[in-house]
């Protein structure tokens, strides 16, 4: 019975988890995206490789910890899998089909915008496998 309850809680444990970490992504690119010119360079180039390396180590773990509620760690790993790559999918379709004229700048913001997004899904799988016992 304790078995089954966790199974049942680490459904919408999961899906909660995934939905904040997405959540403050988009609010961390929507404030990168709102700095001046200059900020953007100085943020980006001093300090956007540790903002980012930061967030993913945290969403990773966010993850490994998030799959500890599962009994049983292949459901856990496959769900996670499962769950994050059709975010990313649904992500970068998104980005892709918005109904916008695509210049340069925005071209380049779409590419960037879907590299970031399948360098999180990997950083939230391999969370997910992480804190394996």
């Amino acid at each position: 019975m304790i078995k089954f309850l966790r199974y049942l809680a680490f459904l919408p444990v999961t899906f909660v988890i995934l939905t904040l970490i997405y959540f403050f992504f988009g609010l961390l690119l929507y404030w990168i995206i709102g700095l001046s010119t200059f900020w953007l360079l100085v943020v980006l180039f001093l300090f956007g490789g540790m903002i980012w390396g930061l967030f993913k180590g945290i969403a990773g773990f966010a993850m490994g910890f998030t799959s500890k509620i599962s009994p049983s760690f292949e459901f856990a790993f496959w769900t996670i899998l499962i769950l994050t790559i059709l975010n990313c999918i649904w992500s970068i379709y998104g980005a892709w089909t918005i109904d916008v004229s695509y210049s340069g700048k925005i071209i380049f913001g779409a590419i960037v915008y879907t590299l970031l997004i399948i360098e999180l899904t990997f950083a939230l799988i391999v969370g997910s496998i992480s804190l394996k016992d």
